[in-house]
């Protein structure tokens, strides 16, 4: 599964937020996980949506985690390439 959402109040977009409670209360596990964050100024969804994941069971963050600040630009154009390659590798 891939994760993505804005950096809000240096936290989660509440929506996704509440998404990812959903997840852990339903004891989601044994999965494969890429994460993508956009903010303007400090990226930090990345860090906030492991941290609400952090207890779930066997769960495999892929790398790269994409960075995208404000619009997309060739790096995080190259960083998305580079999670689909990992994602279809799993």
């Amino acid at each position: 599964m891939v994760l993505a959402t804005t950096t809000y109040n240096a936290d989660i977009f509440p929506f996704m937020k509440e998404f990812i409670q959903s997840l852990t209360e339903r004891n989601y596990q044994n999965r494969v996980i890429g994460l993508i964050e956009n903010g303007s100024w400090a990226p930090m969804a990345v860090k906030g949506m492991k941290a609400l994941l952090e207890g779930g069971k066997n769960l495999t963050f892929l790398e790269p985690a994409v960075k995208i600040t404000s619009a997309l630009d060739d790096t995080s154009r190259a960083q998305i390439a580079a999670l689909a390659d990992a994602l279809t590798a799993e």
